[in-house]
Order: structure tokens, then sequence, then C-alpha cells
């Protein structure tokens, strides 16, 4: 259950010495694929696409369990009923009775298991109308923003930051409100059907827009979007590889700031899709070296412990990987731990949460938003 054993188990199932069972499935996702494995290999391997080609392998030899399979495949190539989906569990949600740490609730046990999150958006962002530029010929630039999942159906205040902070500096954005998924669900067990469908919708849904630049604010997708998509797609399109920014990544490079610091201790946590898998760690540190009282913590590129669906299945053991990170955050004596991943925040609360700890979770674009507005009072 470390890089080399499954490495190893990827070689004794090409030498036909190992056959792809239940048992097999559970070390491979046992992996959080947080891409370190990849980054810090001295000898280039590419680790990550060897995982994926074995669960692709996995799923073709004795299939994805039926939920997922029905989720990916009915659920997330149509919005509509993703959104019904959504609404549905978002009203059991608000029916639960147990409470922890102001308004966090229960998931219901066939979405995310022992999961506490906050609730559910009553609104999610594609079905707001946001307002924009009125003349675009006075905007600097044409930028789209792929929402993501989490930011669209648990936190909102994620992508009003978002569009606040770059109409702010300027900038025209657009939200095609027909975006999916990026795919990366159905990647992690195997299901390379839906997410090359979900790739190839989401390409053609944002080359028609005619943008000169696409943001996110989830590592995740940005790292979906940016490197998956090479490999999912039959005629990868350029658009994602070449237009595509992190929000933090974007600003730093295309749009200057002038940003009143808040008096706030923030304290930040690199999101192991970002600082592993892109490469992203300086941008948004100098966001919030302009934009607050910016303390580092320890090991702060040290994995919180989400993993996306590695979170779901093994719940108890990304609970103890984040422990440490829970201990970074309170020895930094920060207020406020901000970060890049929505996945990220929302481990990060419940496990401060389940310490019943003070300390507040929010993304790295809502510091500078509150800086930026301050400033322009």
């Amino acid at each position: 259950m470390v890089a080399r054993g499954r490495i190893s188990l990827a070689e004794a199932i090409t030498n036909g010495e190992l056959f792809y069972t239940e048992r097999l499935r559970d070390y491979l996702l046992s992996c959080k694929k947080c891409f370190r494995c990849s980054s810090i290999c001295p000898s280039n391997v590419d680790y990550d696409l060897i995982i994926q080609t074995m669960l692709n392998d996995m799923a073709n030899h004795i299939g994805i369990w039926f939920v997922p399979r029905v989720i990916f495949r009915a659920v997330l190539p149509r919005r509509w009923l993703f959104n019904i989906f959504l609404k549905t569990a978002g009203i059991f949600q608000r029916l639960a009775p147990l409470k922890r740490h102001g308004t966090m609730r229960h998931l219901p046990f066939a979405l995310m298991g022992g999961r506490w999150i906050p609730p559910l958006a009553k609104k999610p962002v594609l079905n707001k109308r946001y307002p924009s530029l009125q003349k675009t010929n006075t905007a600097k630039m044409r930028v789209g923003f792929f929402v993501g999942c989490l930011t669209n159906y648990v936190y909102p205040d994620i992508a009003d930051a978002v569009v606040e902070t770059l109409t702010h500096l300027g900038v025209e954005v657009i939200i095609p409100k027909e975006q999916l998924c990026c795919g990366i669900p159905a990647n992690s067990l195997g299901d390379f059907k839906t997410a090359r469908k979900l790739a190839e919708m989401n390409t053609a849904i944002f080359e028609k827009e005619h943008l000169d630049y696409i943001v996110t604010a989830c590592a995740t997708c940005g790292r979906s979007l940016r490197k998956d998509y090479s490999h999912t797609l039959n005629n990868p399109s350029q658009i994602f590889a070449k237009k595509l920014y992190d929000v933090s990544e974007f600003i730093e490079k295309h749009l200057p700031y002038t940003a009143t610091p808040q008096k706030t201790k923030i304290t930040y946590h690199d999101p192991c899709h970002l600082y592993w898998g892109q490469n992203i760690s300086e941008q948004p540190r100098n966001i919030l070296r302009r934009s607050a009282n910016f303390q580092e913590m320890d090991t702060p590129e040290r994995c919180c412990g989400g993993g996306g669906v590695f979170n779901l299945l093994h719940y108890d053991l990304s609970m103890k990987i984040g422990e440490y990170k829970a201990k970074a955050i309170e020895k930094s004596k920060a207020e406020t731990v901000a970060t890049g991943c929505p996945g990220c925040r929302l481990q990060i609360e419940d496990i401060l949460a389940t310490k019943g700890s003070k300390v507040t979770c929010t993304h790295t674009i809502q510091v500078l938003r509150n800086a930026l507005l301050k400033n322009s009072k």
C-alpha cells in the first residue's frame, strides 16, 4: 500500500501472476492521489498514470460498483438531474437533528458516510445570476470560470469571491451554465467512459465562449482539466492546457492590484493538487502576504487527508492523517487557515470541528476579496 508496492502489483498483473479482485481494488483506492510520489521520484516514474491504468483495467475486468456507476453515467452528465439529486439530499440533511460546529451536519449516508459538512447550498452557483461588466470593451479580458461541484453545491461563497474579485479588477467573468463535473470522481474509480464524456462536453462548452483565459478555484478540478484531459480525450483540445489557470496563479500573473491587509492572522495549507499536482505554491502565498497578517505553519505541504474518493472509503484513516494538519494549524496560532481547494477546506473544517477548534477555514480568494473591497471603500 505504498508507491513501490502498488507498482509491484501492476507488474504482477501485467505478468499474469495476479488477477483483479476486490482486495486489489482496495489497495489501489487506498492511494490518496496526492501526486507526491510522482513529483519527487528521482527516476521520473509516472506513478499516477500506472495507477489510473490499473483502475481503468479493473473496471473493465470486474466492473464498477452499482451505485457509483449509476451516479457517474446517469447523473453527472445531466446537470438538471444532478441538481435534483443534491437538492433532495440537502432537504434530508437539513432534517438531520445532529449538529456540530455551528451549522455542520451529516450528509446522507449514500453520499459521504460519516463526513460532516456545512449545509448544501439552497441555490447552486450555476443557478445564480451574477452582475458583470456590461460593456465588454471596458474589460481587460474575457475569462471563463470553471466552478467545480463542491463550490457549486457546498461553498458558493468561494464562487462569489472569485466573481467579485475578478470583476473588481476589470475582468469580464463568464460562467457557462452548462458546465459539468470535471470527471475526477469517475476517473478515480476507473470509469473511463464517463470521464471521457464529461471531458468532451466541458471542452466543447468552454470553447464556444471564445475566452481569453479560464480560471478555477478548485485545485482538484484544475489538475484534472490541465493534466487528465490530455490522456482522457482522443483528440485533446489545447484550450484547457494553454488557457487554464488556478485563480491565484492567474491574478498574480495577469492582474496588478493594491490590497489593504487585514489584521487577521492567517496561515496557509497547500492543497496536494496545487503543490504537487501543478507546482503552484508561491502565488497564493504572495496574495496572503499582501492581504493579511500571514504566518507560515509547519509542513504546510503535508496532505490534510482529504483525497476525494479515498476520504469516502477510508474516512477513519483520512482523519488520522488530518490530525497532523490540525496540530500544525493550532501551533501556528492563526485565527484562520486559508487554502486553494474546497475539498481541503471541507476536510480541514471537519478535523477542526472534531477538536472543537475555533479556527476558521477559508479560500485564498476570499481573503483577497476582503482586502480589495476594503481598499476600494
